[in-house]
């Protein structure tokens, strides 16, 4: 449900388990009893809607008896009806006029550069940008926003008046490089007839497609994906603005995966057709979270993506900059996509002809005016689209009415509720969204997360650091070491106190090599942080929380990791994005550096322990009398000690080998200074050609700042040295 208003939401009963580290000693704060708080959660659906007349003029003199509300149905009791009138630019401290409220609304702009022919978006740069400076003239803020051509959706200019930088932005924007989509990904598979293995790219990917039909197939589905999970990005990151926003979606349109139209006769049958349907919708689906089934249409999603929109008070309005007339014709879709052509005389059907690739970029076409009025907005397109656009700023972006009313139930029940609005003044035309997806807090937090795995670059809002170790155990067996930075300030907020628990969860999202989600995509992690211990810390530059996955079996390759964290009492979300790289074990060849993991040792009273074997719950690692808790970060305070935790990968006993470690400031001026390091535990696996080594590291002598410490460890066989460098601060 959108806009759900609460006093204050309270955090539920703890879960799970943190052994945290504190890598700065907290100063010691006052306890100060907490003051007694009782919370409220009201539920109210807020339903904006445009109202003109005949001459297309907004109508501003509607009142709340002139409204009737409908839910699946059932007439409603309106709560509120007010017009909300946008404050002019430098109107900060404007009084609100009697006949409405003034409020701050900013405007949304994606430029959408996977489905947008470059060279038509440069045409057209100028008067996007002068429409955009309309908006600025109505005193509405902009954001601007780039699907890039990788999938990823990048913040071109954060909220701004300002409009040099909106013009800086504009003209950022790439487009896609290509001439057209629709055409290309069919001219390689012409030139070579579609017997041959196709290379066809994606996401970073490459993989291969045997025929004509299955690389526009491949293709299209990637666009779908991409585009689809890039808007959700972005509606997850302003869907909590109060009130109405208005997304201007600057596409050449949304492919459509229904491909049965294109494939059918000339020897294609129809189960292959059927293959076809089914093999469109095998798409990353951000809204199998819902519990959808697992293959559906590309319809089927698409109509999810609406209902997220209309049920976060999001208004799409797309402008197709390219030349509409283009493909209307069959003439001139030929002129514009000669390389097509070459369809052989013996087929019956087949994506060849110009007329046929003009139809998919009107199904592309028509999939922006679904999306534009389905959410009450508009689409500009053809020749006359920046009339039609200049023509509705005024009426739709500097005012709206705003109607709410307490929904049927109580709680989110999961489920879709249409809405319908009549107004009683006859010969008005009305836009509104035509119903909400009444989502649960499981169903918020999956699609945030589904987000944040998508476009981790978007998800600020809880700072963090993070990063896998892959620790080895046999050949292509490993234990991922979760390793992360976390800082109670940011948690809280500055000046917050710590008096409630705070619950958050945890999620890491791995894909292999081909771009498909891997083994630990669906693992996710309470962490229960207690007043007590966020008292503790919260004055310490970073804890860490870390864990471990069970033993796992992983090639060595490069893969993508990303790791999220979401606060559903605040529903706030920070991600970040590394890579990890799988190193190679037990295969021979020279001696290297597998795993490097700086930490803090601790004594304890366990002699009989089986060492270094990584605790699931906590990451810590034992050895006898001594416990490791691992850094995502290396920050040690000035005067202490830290552990190192390494393995060498090595055919021979690296346990013989002596070190040196040398420390260099970062950026010069003195010479390299000697270390010392002494050996906590160790151990070596001639089978599996692992030594764990856990060192002690002395680093009393470093001055504050920052570090390159290089470990360097000798042959003394006369072998080449096995050396790796590690960055440290010194607090």
């Amino acid at each position: 449900m959108s806009n759900r208003s609460s006093i204050r939401r309270t955090a539920g009963a703890a879960a799970g388990a943190l052994l945290a580290l504190a890598l700065s000693l907290p100063a010691q704060v006052a306890q100060t009893p907490p003051v007694e708080r009782h919370d409220v959660t009201v539920r109210l659906v807020l339903v904006d809607l445009i109202a003109f007349d005949k001459d297309g003029r907004f109508v501003t003199d509607l009142a709340p008896g002139d409204f009737e509300v409908f839910e699946d149905g059932k007439k409603m009791d309106l709560a509120s009806a007010e017009l909300v009138r946008l404050r002019r630019g430098g109107a900060a401290a404007e009084p609100a006029p009697a006949e409405g409220a003034l409020r701050d609304s900013p405007f949304v702009v994606v430029f959408d550069s996977i489905n947008t022919v470059q060279r038509m978006l440069d045409r057209s740069k100028p008067e996007i940008l002068a429409k955009l400076v309309q908006l600025l003239e109505i005193g509405r803020d902009i954001i601007v926003f780039e699907l890039k051509e990788d999938g990823r959706m990048e913040l071109l200019q954060p909220l701004t008046r300002d409009r040099a930088l909106i013009a800086r932005a504009v003209d950022k924007a790439t487009g896609s490089i290509w001439v057209e989509k629709a055409a290309d990904s069919l001219i390689v598979p012409s030139i070579i007839d579609g017997n041959t293995p196709i290379r066809v790219e994606g996401m970073g990917t490459v993989g291969y497609q045997e025929s004509t039909q299955m690389a526009f197939e491949a293709e299209t589905r990637r666009r779908f994906e991409k585009t689809i999970n890039g808007l959700l990005g972005v509606m997850n990151i302003v869907k909590d603005i109060r009130g109405r926003k208005s997304l201007l979606f600057v596409s050449g349109g949304v492919p459509s995966l229904s491909f049965t139209r294109f494939f059918e006769g000339g020897g294609v049958s129809d189960t292959t057709a059927v293959q076809s349907q089914v093999a469109a919708a095998k798409v990353n689906d951000p809204f199998k979270v819902l519990g959808k089934k697992t293959y559906r249409t590309g319809s089927e999603i698409f109509d999810d993506l609406v209902r997220f929109a209309n049920s976060h008070n999001i208004t799409f309005y797309a402008l197709d900059p390219d030349n509409y007339l283009r493909y209307i014709l069959g003439d001139i879709a030929y002129d514009n996509f000669p390389r097509a052509i070459g369809r052989s005389a013996s087929a019956a059907a087949g994506l060849k002809r110009p007329d046929e690739i003009a139809e998919i970029k009107r199904n592309e076409l028509a999939s922006l005016r679904t999306l534009s009025d389905d959410t009450g907005g508009a689409a500009f397109l053809g020749g006359s689209k920046f009339e039609q656009f200049a023509g509705i700023i005024e009426r739709d972006f500097a005012q709206y009415y705003e109607l709410s009313y307490a929904p049927k139930g109580k709680k989110a029940d999961g489920k879709y509720h249409k809405i319908q609005v009549k107004v009683l003044r006859p010969g008005l035309d009305i836009r509104f969204r035509e119903g909400f997806f009444d989502y649960t807090d499981d169903a918020r937090e999956g699609l945030a997360f589904a987000s944040a795995a998508y476009n981790p670059g978007l998800f600020k809002d809880i700072p963090f650091q993070a990063r896998i170790v892959p620790f080895a155990v046999a050949r292509d067996k490993y234990v991922l070491w979760i390793q992360t930075a976390l800082s109670a300030r940011k948690i809280l907020g500055e000046g917050a106190p710590a008096d409630q628990t705070v619950l958050l969860k945890f999620k890491l999202t791995l894909d292999d090599p081909a771009g498909s989600s891997g083994f630990l995509s669906e693992t996710a992690v309470p962490i229960a942080l207690i007043p007590s211990f966020l008292q503790r810390v919260r004055n310490a530059e970073y804890f860490g929380w870390n864990c471990a996955s069970a033993e796992t079996e992983l090639k060595p390759k490069t893969y993508r990791a990303t790791f999220a964290i979401y606060d559903r009492a605040l529903d706030r979300m920070g991600a970040v994005e590394s890579s990890v790289e799988i190193p190679e074990v037990g295969t021979g060849g020279a001696p290297k550096v597998l795993t490097a993991t700086v930490g803090m040792l601790f004594k304890t009273d366990k002699a009989m322990v089986v060492p270094f074997t990584i605790a699931n719950d906590d990451g810590t690692v034992d050895v006898p009398n001594r416990k490791f808790y691992p850094m995502a970060v290396a920050h040690v305070q000035r005067g202490q000690r830290a552990g190192l935790l390494v393995q060498i990968g090595s055919a021979q006993d690296p346990r013989k080998w002596p070190l040196t470690v040398t420390a260099a400031r970062v950026g010069g001026g003195a010479e390299a200074a000697a270390l010392g390091a002494s050996v906590v535990h160790d151990e070596w696996s001639k089978k599996a050609g692992i030594g764990n080594v856990l060192y002690e590291l002395e680093l009393e002598t470093l001055a504050p700042g920052d570090y390159e410490v290089t470990f360097r460890w000798a042959d003394p066989g006369g072998g080449v040295p096995v050396e790796t460098v590690l960055g440290f601060r010194i607090l």
